[in-house]
């Protein structure tokens, strides 16, 4: 497995309400940077086949073009203020819906602050040419003629990849998890799914994005892109973009390679009759399954959460996820948001990494998701919860840890917010159950960290061979389902026939 490459994890794809959306300008900078590696804000633009549909809604798309317009300075100043190559990268873009042609946001490979609002498809094209730019076509399953992607105008030149999961859903194929439910536009339609647009034989990579509408970049659940770069700067970034070389996950950060004889996601190969598959996941949760996919089909399947830990499951860290955020069912006409203020303390062990996983909602223009200090033996959390605004009714935000330790390892989390309360738990009785922290009587708000997560059930590696006789082009690509739902998808590696 190749090690120039490091993951970095971003937004592609977000709203606030310079646009039609919701959420100040501001917010959304300082929520991206953080907790992601880089960020686009991609305003509303421009709409050129729009009409006027009922209930005089249209304005509403209107007056967020306008307003786009008129702040895109702010814009332009906020992303050269927070960009930070190798700690924090912005990407300046914006959005042009199509009836037609379906949506794209074009991204721009530097801060020049351009705003060409091109009608015409063929001409859209051809300014990213000049420009450098990307344009990624997002919510493809819509159908064609209701904002669906139209593949036979694609110019992969300029569009190398496509946005195959978001708060839409997901458009892998037509049965898929994470189906498209939040909007007008209907199901996903059939014919323009990622694997019946690689059965008609056309090529592109594939990252997820929030396309979030509350001003909150990498909402949890809502989908990032997951770009393969040397280093983190916007030149390496595009980079990883124009071959390929990323990804897609749908919330957990999972980590993922896939070579095809030596060769990386993203790829085109001319014809060899053997080939050698390698694929490496580091997860944040248990792996259920790893399935490799062959034109459409699956071709292998690894199964970590059936592996046996062996004599000495700790020799290796373990994954341990702290969910907070239960509360009162609104229904109830209780409480409101929860704040958060809690530290994680690890006794005879240390925390190696970590992933936050924030959720969108409730929206709030004052209050904060942070790790406010971060050492090998203790986290400090700031955060809130409400069970409004949210992905599927979700109110939980999480903090998951990679931990060296042992049996006796001690973990406690001391919350001040919401009320002062404490849970501590060793290993050993983590190993077998998870456990529960109440602040307060029912029905308020409750946490729990969660059983252990030994090293062979979220992290795995394989190899195996395949061939085929050359009588069509094939493409691979890999499909990562953990046992907590999240998942990742690789960009497809494809081998041309003889």
């Amino acid at each position: 497995m190749t090690t120039d490459y490091q993951n970095y994890f971003g937004d592609l794809h977000n709203h606030n309400h310079v646009g039609y959306a919701l959420g100040s300008l501001d917010r959304s900078f300082e929520i991206a940077r953080n907790h992601l590696d880089f960020y686009a804000f991609t305003p509303h633009a421009y709409w050129p086949d729009i009409v006027d549909y009922d209930g005089k809604i249209t304005h509403k798309w209107k007056n967020g073009f306008h307003i786009a317009r008129a702040r895109w300075p702010e814009v332009v100043q906020l992303a050269r203020d927070f960009d930070s190559p190798g700690e924090f990268v912005t990407i300046l873009g914006y959005e042009r819906h199509g009836t037609e042609e379906g949506d794209y946001h074009i991204l721009f490979p530097d801060l020049q602050g351009d705003y060409e609002l091109i009608e015409d498809l063929s001409a859209l094209q051809s300014f990213p040419r000049q420009r450098g730019c990307l344009l990624i076509p997002h919510h493809p399953a819509n159908r064609l003629g209701h904002r669906g992607f139209d593949p036979t105008k694609m110019d992969s030149t300029v569009s190398p990849v496509l946005e195959i999961h978001s708060e839409w859903g997901c458009a892998e194929h037509d049965r898929a998890p994470f189906p498209y439910k939040r909007h007008t536009e209907g199901g996903r339609w059939t014919k323009h799914t990622l694997q019946y647009y690689l059965n008609q034989g056309y090529r592109f990579g594939v990252v997820a994005s929030t396309d979030d509408h509350l001003g909150y970049p990498g909402g949890y659940r809502e989908g990032l892109a997951a770009i393969k770069a040397t280093e983190l700067t916007r030149d390496a970034l595009f980079d990883g973009l124009r071959h390929r070389r990323c990804y897609a996950v749908s919330g957990d950060r999972i980590e993922l390679d896939f070579h095809l004889n030596d060769q990386m996601m993203g790829q085109e190969l001319p014809f060899t009759d053997e080939r050698e598959l390698k694929v490496n996941v580091q997860a944040w949760d248990e792996i259920d399954r790893v399935e490799v996919l062959k034109n459409g089909r699956v071709i292998h399947r690894d199964f970590p959460v059936d592996k046996s830990n062996g004599a000495n499951p700790w020799e290796q860290p373990v994954v341990l996820r702290f969910e907070y955020g239960w509360g009162p069912w609104p229904a109830l006409g209780w409480g409101g948001t929860a704040d958060w203020k809690f530290n994680i303390d690890v006794e005879g062990g240390e925390i190696q990494q970590i992933q936050p996983c924030f959720t969108t909602g409730p929206l709030d223009e004052f209050r904060r998701d942070r790790i406010l200090e971060q050492t090998p033996r203790q986290l400090k959390i700031q955060s809130f919860t409400a069970l409004k605004q949210q992905v599927d009714d979700w109110s939980q935000k999480a903090i998951v840890m990679r931990i060296q330790g042992d049996a006796d390892t001690r973990i406690s989390v001391s919350c001040q917010k919401p009320t002062e309360c404490q849970l501590t738990q060793k290993f050993s009785d983590l190993a077998v159950s998870n456990e529960m922290l109440f602040t307060r009587p029912f029905p308020w708000e409750s946490a729990m960290l969660h059983r252990i997560v030994f090293h062979k059930q979220w992290n795995t590696e394989f190899t195996f061979t395949d061939q085929s006789d050359g009588k069509q082009d094939d493409w691979y690509y890999v499909r990562v389902i953990q046992s907590n739902g999240e998942m990742a998808w690789s960009s497809p590696i494809w081998v041309n026939q003889k």
